[in-house]
């Protein structure tokens, strides 16, 4: 056997070594902890003032809705150059640009429509500029680029609104906030991974932490990177977005609608904006202890669901109806708005601020296990900051309750609009299915949010019946919910003897579910069933195998 050879020890064997070590580690482990193990010093932090700070180069590029999406989009960019040289271009999304000029009078040239500078913690001037695309055609895609005109970003395209109700997909997210440059970015990454088609995305608040931080804004956009440049972007402030009053940042990044309210101090923080078949309505609830600006959105909000053509209606704001976590209230938001989510059937509430998930409905909408007829409110999370769920009180105690919670988890959700039903799904950073339903909605306004099947949840006692004694060759009412529209149900009647057989089994009918996958059926008993036996009411499908209550035949 071969002996171990001594090598001559000095100050830069000794560095060999454990370098050595250090890849040792590396392999063994999979990554190294320290850059001790290398045996050299760790290197500086690179300047946040360097990483973040503007150059004529645009960057920071973003998209807003107009109040008209589907001939009209803002784009808003940062760049150091002056008001009279930000420009963008734009035209009709080609096959192919770079080696291949446009036709000539295919690209329109557009000046920006306002400048703002925002001084920063950072010791310079962040500049944003804005132009808005008009004259647009519908449901159409185009290609655009920022710039000076000699400085430009790279072409981007996105795709104008269809006039009417189309099926679109946006994404949700709850709060991000915390460890932006490190655990969001992979949320966002994964979410528009699983709908690239997107068209919008709707941020509940809290994007960043501290109001006026450049590098945390800087870090925000950096979290999406190209993502914000070709899917529109419709967020409302949290509560970290004020800091003395409304972040300055705020209206420079975000030249929302100003459709709002009224006042000036909700101008572009509460706004809505019709897209595709769906009303958006953002809301602020930071002025919670402002009686006047409640009062003045909840007016305003009165009217937009009132007098609404849109099929869906969805609306976002930061501090929850209710809350899942700690001891966290809001009174205000629940008394004001609440009823009148609920008196207009809003169909999706999106909030933030309590950095965990809840979702949940009224308590006297729930229909049957699986469905109910209410407004659904959902809470959630995208950043690296968590707090412990409160069990449900504060649904519970206002006559509420949660369907689905999760603590210590980030998630993204992803909403599918269709011209008969919204599907919903929230899915955690990994990927991983976490919650979903579907609402279903058909012309008289009538709703059900129905869960996603499983097999458990699909067997069971899950038909209501509408009496438990009947007489011979009486009448009984059966009805269910969870079908799919028209789904077939074949409808009998069996022995509630947990030994019954199939031939203690009696044929009913089949039967249709209706447009909200409802079914309700009134049929009268068989002759041939005995008196004084007790049978329950059995509903097969190809999607559900659901029995009632036991009914009893009377002896009469």
């Amino acid at each position: 056997m071969m002996g171990k050879v001594k090598l001559p020890r000095s100050a830069g064997s000794r560095r060999t070594r454990l370098a050595a070590v250090g890849a040792g580690a590396l392999i063994a482990g999979g990554l190294a902890f320290s850059p001790v193990a290398f045996g050299a010093a760790a290197p500086p932090k690179y300047p946040a003032a360097d990483i973040h700070k503007p150059s004529p180069m645009p960057d920071r590029v973003i998209l807003t809705p107009t109040t008209t999406p589907s001939t009209g989009q803002k784009v808003t960019w940062r760049a150091v150059t002056d008001a009279e040289s930000a420009q963008a271009e734009i035209l009709e999304a080609p096959r192919a640009l770079g080696g291949v000029a446009p036709p000539a009078g295919a690209v329109t040239n557009v000046k920006a429509i306002s400048t703002t500078p925002v001084n920063t913690t950072l010791g310079y001037a962040s500049v944003y500029h804005t132009v808005e695309f008009t004259g647009l055609k519908p449901n159409t895609r185009y290609s655009y680029r920022v710039g000076d005109g000699t400085n430009w970003a790279e072409w981007s395209d996105f795709t104008t609104a269809a006039a009417d109700l189309q099926p679109f997909s946006f994404i949700y997210y709850g709060d991000a906030q915390n460890y932006i440059d490190s655990a969001v970015p992979r949320v966002f990454r994964q979410a528009f991974a699983e709908r690239p088609q997107a068209k919008m995305i709707v941020n509940a608040g809290d994007l960043i932490d501290s109001a006026n931080s450049e590098e945390q804004w800087g870090q925000w956009y950096k979290a999406a990177g190209f993502i914000d440049s070709q899917v529109n972007n419709l967020s409302i402030p949290g509560n970290h977005e004020y800091s003395g009053g409304l972040s300055t940042f705020w209206r420079p990044q975000f030249p929302y609608p100003d459709n709002g309210p009224g006042n000036p101090e909700l101008k572009q923080t509460a706004y809505t904006v019709d897209y595709q078949g769906v009303r958006f309505v953002g809301l602020d609830s930071n002025v919670q202890s402002n009686a006047a600006l409640m009062a003045a959105q909840a007016t305003w909000l009165e009217g937009l669901l009132k007098d609404n053509p849109n099929k869906w209606t969805v609306v976002t704001f930061h501090h929850p109806v209710y809350s899942t976590t700690g001891t966290r209230n809001n009174p205000a938001v629940r008394d004001q708005w609440g009823p009148l989510f609920e008196k207009y059937g809003v169909d999706l509430v999106l909030q933030g601020h309590d950095h965990s998930y809840g979702r949940g409905n009224v308590a006297t909408a729930r229909k049957s296990v699986t469905v109910n007829n209410g407004v659904a409110y959902v809470v959630s999370v995208s950043g690296g900051k968590m707090y412990a769920l409160n069990n449900g009180e504060n649904w519970t105690g206002n006559g509420a309750e949660v369907v689905s919670k999760s603590q210590n988890t980030q998630l993204y959700q992803l909403i599918d609009i269709e011209a008969d039903k919204i599907t919903f799904e929230a899915r955690y950073a990994n990927g991983e299915h976490h919650d979903g339903f579907v609402v279903r909605k058909n012309g008289k306004g009538e709703r059900t949010v129905n869960e996603l099947r499983t097999a458990e949840n699909t067997v069971g006692e899950q038909v209501t019946v509408d009496k438990t004694t009947v007489d011979h060759r009486g009448e009984l009412t059966v009805s269910a919910y969870g079908y799919d529209p028209a789904e077939r149900v074949s409808v009998s009647l069996r022995k509630a003897d947990a030994n019954a057989r199939g031939k203690d089994s009696v044929s009913v009918d089949v039967r249709d579910a209706d447009e909200l996958g409802r079914l309700t059926y009134t049929f009268r008993v068989p002759s041939n069933l005995k008196k004084g036996e007790t049978y329950v009411v059995h509903l097969d499908s190809a999607n559900q195998k659901i029995t009632s209550p036991a009914v009893t035949v009377n002896e009469k």
